[in-house]
């Protein structure tokens, strides 16, 4: 039974402290680079794939979809089991699907949702370390929950843009549409957690982001919440649609990209 070149999509998570980021670069371990040299070895073909959504050095995934072509004479379940268990530790394989030709992961998309954990408090415990930034000071979650609805809605980001974009000369579009900005609390589980330990999350999603504008954002947020700024401040910022304006972004170990969303008739 000869292989037949199929369209698939690929679902996967990845712990991203020890990559440079999502996207091949040259030199460096990148999600994609040890992804495509797998699909290699496993299909004997030079492997191509696209990712839906850039993520930065040390940001996470539990979301993150792949597209491409592959020569596959076996069920989906039986690529994703094999290239699961070729895979390095720090990523998995969620699920293959064969798809229609048109489908692309990032150019079929409608939406993103990533989310930021900030564990404010004592040291965290070891299981938590690598996907929270960790903040000694309490932080005023309704001032950040207030300043939060202000992203709902279309608006111009360039405040909350990076590289390179965020200032008022660029002709790059920097509008984005926010269908949903929440910040709420998590439940701690551990025993040994004191009374002053909070574990924060932020969920944000929307039909698309500029470099670094979630890491910006929370940054922002958390420079209200601390408060070193006000709301009425955040919301000038957003206006002004000037990067130089706005504060230093959120560290990139406390943000994972949680999902990607697709019409349903291609969704696979």
């Amino acid at each position: 039974m000869n292989a037949e070149c199929r369209s698939v999509r690929i679902d996967l998570g990845y712990d991203g402290t020890e990559f440079f980021g999502s996207q091949r670069q040259r030199d460096r371990r990148t999600v994609q680079q040890v992804v495509e040299e797998v699909l290699g070895r496993l299909t004997n073909q030079d492997v191509q794939l696209s990712f839906a959504g850039r993520t930065d050095r040390g940001v996470h995934a539990v979301g993150q979809v792949a597209s491409g072509k592959v020569f596959w004479r076996r069920d989906e379940e039986s690529l994703r089991f094999a290239l699961d268990s070729l895979a390095p530790t720090d990523v998995t394989i969620t699920g293959v699907r064969w798809v229609e030709e048109r489908f692309h992961a990032r150019f079929s998309a409608v939406s993103r949702e990533y989310r930021y954990r900030i564990w404010t408090g004592l040291p965290p415990p070891i299981l938590v370390k690598r996907f929270a930034w960790p903040v000694r000071d309490s932080l005023d979650m309704a001032a950040m929950r207030t300043a939060a609805r202000l992203l709902l809605g279309e608006h111009d980001f360039s405040s909350f843009a990076g590289a390179g974009l965020g200032v008022p000369w660029n002709p790059i579009d920097c509008a984005r549409t926010v269908f949903h900005s929440e910040w709420r609390l998590l439940p701690i589980e551990w025993e040994r957690a004191s009374s002053s330990v909070q574990l924060l999350e932020f969920e944000i999603r929307a039909n698309g982001f500029l470099p670094h504008m979630v890491r910006n954002i929370v940054g922002n947020l958390f420079a209200v919440g601390r408060g070193l700024r006000s709301v009425e401040w955040f919301a000038t910022v957003l206006a002004e649609q000037d990067r130089r304006l706005a504060e230093a972004p959120a560290p990139p170990n406390g943000l994972v990209l949680w999902s990607v969303n697709y019409p349903e008739r291609l969704a696979g």
